[in-house]
């Protein structure tokens, strides 16, 4: 299963994408997150289904433990090769 998030609030300067990858390394998930220009972190997912969902409820965090995360948007894509993504890294800022 493949799902892209955009996650919405605070969570650029925070260590979020941090975060983000050291759930995804306990969950098993491949892909990336960055940060967009328009203050959001983008976040491609690729997994089991339960793995995922189990990613997903730990990235959404409150101000007790990180940055506060207001809205997340999620896209499913569906199945992905597994070779699509060699593991779970912090990419390079998206321009737009």
């Amino acid at each position: 299963m493949k799902v892209t998030l955009i996650v919405h609030g605070v969570v650029q300067g925070v260590g979020y994408r941090n975060i983000v990858r050291a759930a995804a390394n306990r969950h098993g998930i491949k892909g990336y997150v960055r940060n967009v220009r328009d203050g959001s972190v983008e976040i491609v997912a690729v997994g089991e289904h339960g793995s995922i969902n189990a990613f997903e409820k730990e990235i959404v965090v409150n101000d007790r433990y990180g940055p506060q995360v207001m809205h997340v948007e999620r896209t499913e894509h569906g199945s992905a090769s597994d070779s699509e993504y060699d593991d779970f890294r912090i990419e390079r800022d998206k321009k737009a």
